[in-house]
């Protein structure tokens, strides 16, 4: 058994290594912030973080990066902040695919939704947009597209790049009974060309695309919302068609390595909801279609378990199995 000055001596070491982290939790931050994404360099929700991490530097006083790791469904970046020190300077940022949709659909993800972060704060929210190819679909509404489908079930196919631009397209076959075909892309920079060109006929994606309807290339059909966009009040929802429960949309979030301390994970959601309503953020919100989203400290968590359930009944109904 050990002596009771061996014991002793362990529980000093612990005892000042929490002092130490507490003594640094206050002074946070006080070195460079690295904000970890799953997009590429250049899209949308990357342009959003960038615009973030120099206001978050500004306001604090510290040096931030933004270092981009996309690929597998968001799981590289997701991977690389559940391993790093949960001291507030490695942040993940991340759509809601990481946490809501990869656990059903992903038998081996790499790390652990729940136990490998500590949540911080969701930070934007926005729905997605159903984009057609006028020339490969004659539907100029979502009644017209679901008659138009019902017509010729095998003809029709769309484009997904993840489960979460997967998703209303499932339910829009469960609520109508119609059958499309799905088509998988690694992202929606190889999607959108390929709708354009007409090797796929429908895409879901979000605001970003709209660019496309302005000039004719595409027809939007309707919004996954529970109401109209301000950034497109002429759409009609689903909803309004009478297509149910197709309120599914994207929200990123800001999550920290388990067991961040609470003075951090406060003093970041402080950085963060005032970076979220700076004025130059207003480029990157209408660009994608999106909203400022913020929680309190400690929302986040419940509001993640909520929404993974439900994606997960949804995804089981579709019959997806986990890869």
């Amino acid at each position: 058994m050990p002596s009771f000055r061996t014991a002793l001596r362990a529980v000093t070491a612990i005892v000042g290594i929490a002092a130490a982290f507490t003594a640094s939790a206050q002074t946070y931050p006080a070195k460079l912030i690295t904000f970890v994404v799953p997009f590429a360099a250049g899209a949308a929700p990357d342009v959003f973080v960038r615009t973030i991490a120099r206001d978050i530097a500004r306001e604090a006083g510290v040096p931030t990066i933004v270092e981009n790791r996309p690929g597998a469904g968001s799981i590289l970046a997701a991977q690389t902040v559940a391993r790093a020190a949960p001291d507030g300077y490695t942040v993940l940022v991340t759509g809601n695919v990481a946490f809501t949709g990869n656990p059903h659909v992903y038998k081996k993800l790499g790390y652990d939704p729940v136990k490998d972060f500590t949540p911080v704060t969701t930070l934007s929210k926005g729905p997605m947009y159903l984009y057609v190819n006028p020339q490969k679909v004659p539907a100029t509404n979502i009644t017209e597209l679901v008659k138009l489908i019902q017509k010729d079930p095998a003809k029709y196919s769309f484009g997904y790049t993840s489960i979460t631009s997967r998703l209303p397209a499932e339910v829009l076959q469960q609520s109508t009974g119609v059958k499309i075909l799905g088509v998988p892309y690694r992202s929606g920079a190889s999607a959108t060309p390929d709708l354009l060109s007409g090797q796929i006929d429908m895409l879901f994606t979000d605001f970003s695309a709209w660019t496309f309807v302005n000039s004719g290339k595409l027809r939007a059909i309707g919004v996954t919302d529970l109401k109209r966009s301000p950034y497109a009040p002429e759409l009609p929802t689903f909803e309004e068609a009478g297509v149910k429960g197709m309120d599914i949309g994207f929200w990123l979030a800001a999550y920290l390595p388990a067991h961040a301390p609470a003075p951090v994970v406060a003093r970041l959601h402080q950085l963060l909801s005032k970076a979220t309503q700076a004025p130059e953020l207003k480029p990157s919100y209408q660009a994608s279609g999106t909203f400022e989203f913020l929680m309190p400290v400690g929302e986040l968590a419940k509001f993640q378990a909520k929404e993974r359930a439900a994606w997960g009944q949804i995804i089981r109904s579709a019959g997806i199995q986990p890869e």
